[in-house]
């Protein structure tokens, strides 16, 4: 430190000196004295990044914006002003806007840090909640999970006057100036509490040294609160009206960004004493709910580096002091508390501290910060993972023993009207007699792993671990073997319209017994089919919501649409889910054979298909033919894996940007991912498609429209027709990105769809069928377009507008080709389209 620096500071500690002396000011010190410490005074830095230490007002702003800038899910509000005119800076993290990904409302979380100056560690650990969602979830997929489906406001420092001052004088305090407790309460300063009405920034100013109102005692409904809180110099002065600070007017309007009315939980983060004040009104279900969650949050935290334990000191019922918990309790019908952070009631002792005066509890060590914001900010993520809602069935997966064919599937999907409707499709039946794999997945990551290995959430006991699998038919339970629970470390890659989490799916064995009680049980079912009874805990100890239909809500205080028959609020075991079953053993699934090379389609959503190539090496490609969201035609294409009775497609192409005829430029071809389908079979002549693309999910039912020549779902002909090969997709590769895919439906007729585009660059398909008798060349009298319907659900087969659009002529042998086409349409030239084979058929192969 140069001379002048030593000099003025001298200065500095001589002047406070004095005054402490004269009017009280004494400093807070490491050794003793009356507001030594015993542990380093803290003070705060200047850094937005966290460290052992506190950081400054300044460092904490410019972090909170610095993760708006960078994360877009983090979303800032200036949401009021203090009583001296700083903006009081709110933020919104979620990601999907207000609903989740199923489209349903958000769970809304708030948490408020900072409303009493003098506690630090409250806009640290609020801090380190917006850290911790915005960049620590490497390895925590639950933590994708709260920002897939809540919302969560937070203000890291609503008293941000009192704030600054408490920073500007970090080792200096009034002394024998309480109204109450003159020697032991040390007041303005470093304990500031109340914020600034009434009062300056300068800690010399006697005459207002006692001002300001506390925050936390200006709230209904219970205002005016204790009789003490009516004095102004008091440390809880209630203030002149219930809700009279701008503060307090900025806490409320934080409220909205949630939105309020989907708000399910409410904490104040103070310090200290190490408890949940929680609030209890005279809702007995919020308040068993609220306990629940609360006990969840201690046994969690406890377990956690530090061990230390929060313990629940809830209200009376209907009363309080004026808090803002019970503003948020009894406003909004949401557990509510004053969460104050350690140390517990021995203040600073609990570090090794002194402990001699009633302020060195608000004065966390330095050395402890990191531990309490870390162990905080996981803690208050649990509570939303919680409050986001139990998890419910999202799909099941009926699997034969070796895990390779579908035998039926069921999902749960939301319609219009915000509920859920189950969807299912049976390749097969269930019967006894036979080893089965039962693949379920999840609307929550449901487990938590250490070093790899499945293992309690910190705060839960092995029981939280148990899966119960039964079978039922007739309201009778079925002897079934079943194995021990395989949960699937990497996300699942069933088609949904959710994200998927690791330990989101497990998959377990089972296997039924022919004994003559089942068998008899089958037998007498008249329904035919036999009922899954499943049960089980998400991550925090939340049972299933027994019956998706209903999508869980909160509001009124309660769980809304949870089901269950433990209990209100609790859940139960999911017994929605039903499976064709039958007493004798059915033919075996069939595997897809060279056969299923045909045109696909549902008559009820007549105009489109698919086209669809099985390749060797259990390859396959399909061309899915269908309408945007405007009713012009669209393409999509997917090349998929083979196995079993089931065709994983994991991404669904689409192409646009270049023009149709001599302007075709292959480098304006933009291709983009726009989804993910599979193809599941019960047979050579029907089955389903599922899919997610462009905001929708839906399974179609599809039956085979034509058969390839030459190909079968039994043993293939020995001898092949060589024009039988000719089957495939073909392409010009100086005009890659457009091609023709052709089948043979018989040896006199030829199906052929032209994947290309329009004179604007959108995605267009034409349609021919040969005539009859025409083999070489291949002539196409009527090429014809249609536009129409729109995609997804709004699929009308009423719009469906067929018209001409031209002829063509096909040449083709094994390995080249030629395409000449006409086209009746203006926007359409005519031309010659060169052609070499893009792909063989499997057992279609050339020589």
């Amino acid at each position: 430190m140069s001379a002048p620096a030593r000099c003025c500071t001298a200065l500095v500690l001589l002047a406070a000196s004095s005054l402490a002396a004269a009017q009280s000011i004494v400093q807070w010190t490491q050794g003793p004295g009356r507001l030594g410490l015993g542990y380093p005074v803290p003070t705060s830095v200047d850094t937005p990044l966290p460290f052992d230490g506190f950081r400054s007002y300044a460092g904490l702003h410019t972090r909170h914006q610095d993760l708006a800038l960078v994360h877009d899910f983090v979303e800032p509000a200036i949401v009021g002003e203090t009583l001296l005119g700083r903006d009081i800076w709110a933020y919104r993290l979620g990601r999907g806007g207000e609903t989740t990904p199923e489209g349903l409302p958000r769970a809304v979380l708030q948490f408020t840090g900072g409303i009493h100056a003098r506690e630090w560690q409250s806009p640290e650990v609020v801090t380190g909640l917006m850290e911790l969602l915005a960049e620590g979830r490497e390895g925590k997929p639950w933590l994708d999970y709260v920002l897939d489906h809540t919302s969560i406001v937070v203000i890291p420092v609503l008293n941000i006057d009192g704030f600054l001052q408490t920073q500007r004088f970090p080792t200096l305090s009034w002394l024998d100036v309480d109204n109450r407790y003159p020697d032991f309460w040390a007041r303005d300063g470093r304990m500031r509490r109340k914020n600034h009405r009434g009062a300056d920034e300068s800690l010399f100013s006697a005459g207002d040294r006692l001002a300001g109102v506390d925050l936390n005692r200006n709230n209904p409904p219970f205002w005016p609160g204790p009789p003490f809180t009516e004095v102004a110099a008091d440390l809880t002065y209630r203030g002149p009206s219930p809700g009279s600070e701008p503060e307090i007017q900025a806490l409320r309007n934080a409220a909205g960004l949630g939105p309020a009315d989907q708000l399910r939980f409410y904490a104040d983060m103070h310090s200290f004493t190490r408890v949940f004040f929680s609030v209890r009104t005279g809702n007995q279900r919020l308040n068993a709910i609220q306990q629940r969650v609360l006990a969840m949050a201690s046994d969690h935290h406890v377990e956690l580096p530090g061990s230390k334990r929060y313990l629940d000191d809830p209200g009376p019922i209907n009363g309080g002091i004026g808090t803002t918990s019970e503003y948020f309790a009894h406003t909004y019908q949401v557990p509510s508390l004053t969460w104050e952070i350690e140390p517990g009631e021995q203040g600073g002792e609990e570090y090794g501290g002194f402990g001699t005066n009633g302020g060195d509890g608000f004065i966390l060590p330095e050395s402890e910060i990191t531990r309490v914001r870390e162990n905080l900010a996981e803690t208050m993520a649990a509570v939303a993972y919680h409050m986001a809602g139990p998890a419910h069935v999202l799909r099941a997966d009926l699997l034969d023993e070796t895990g390779s064919f579908t035998l039926w599937t069921a999902r749960w999907q939301t319609n219009g009207s915000g509920q859920r409707e189950l969807v299912t499709h049976s390749a097969r039946a269930i019967t006894p007699g036979r080893a089965y794999r039962l693949r379920l997945t999840f609307s929550k990551p449901m487990r938590w792993r250490e070093n790899g290995e499945i293992t309690p959430f910190p705060g839960q006991d092995s029981a939280s671990l148990d899966l119960a699998l039964g079978l039922e038919a007739g309201g009778e339970s079925i002897e079934t073997a079943v194995g021990a629970p395989e949960w699937q470390p990497d996300p699942s890659r069933r088609i949904t319209d959710r994200p998927a989490y690791p330990d989101d799916t497990v998959t377990i064995a089972l296997e039924i017994p022919d004994s003559t009680a089942n068998l008899g049980r089958f037998e007498a079912d008249e329904d035919r089919r036999v009922t899954l009874a499943i049960d089980t805990t998400d991550l925090t100890g939340h049972r299933l919501d027994a019956d998706p239909a209903t999508p869980v809500a909160f509001s009124g205080g309660r769980w809304q649409g949870l089901e269950g028959g433990s209990g209100p609020d609790v859940g139960g075991t999911d017994r929605s889910l039903a499976i064709e079953a039958r007493a004798t053993p059915a033919e075996g699934a069939q595997a897809i054979a060279p056969g299923h090379t045909a045109m696909w389609f549902n008559p009820d959503r007549s105009g489109e298909g698919w086209m669809l190539e099985i390749l060797p090496d259990n390859r396959a490609l399909a061309y899915w033919f269908t309408f945007d969201g405007e009713g012009r035609p669209r393409w999509l294409i997917g090349s998929g894996t083979i196995e079993g009775n089931t065709i994983e497609f994991p991404e669904l192409i689409a192409a646009s940007g270049a023009r149709f005829g001599g302007a075709f430029d292959p480098g304006d071809v933009e291709f983009e991912t726009v989804g993910s389908a599979r193809m599941v079979f019960a047979d050579c002549q029907a089955g389903w498609y599922e899919y997610e693309a462009y905001g929708h999910h839906r399974s179609i039912d599809f039956i085979a429209l034509t058969t390839t020549w030459e190909t079968g779902c039994h043993p293939m002909p020995v001898d092949v027709e060589d024009r039988a090969r000719w089957s495939g997709s073909w392409y010009d590769p100086q005009q890659a990105g457009q091609g023709l895919t052709v089948q043979w439906v018989s040896p006199e007729s030829m199906l052929l769809v032209w994947f290309t585009f329009d004179a604007e660059g959108r995605p267009y398909w034409v349609i021919g069928q040969s005539e009859a008798g025409s083999t070489d060349p291949i002539f196409f009298p009527e090429a014809l377009a249609v536009r129409g319907p729109v995609f997804g659900d709004g699929f009308d087969p009423d719009a469906v507008e067929q018209f001409v659009w031209g002829q063509g002529q096909l040449s083709l042998d094994c390995a080249q080709g030629e395409f000449d086409y006409q086209s009746q349409l203006e926007d359409f030239e005519n031309g010659t389209l060169p052609l070499e084979r893009l792909t063989e058929l499997a057992g279609l192969n050339c020589p």
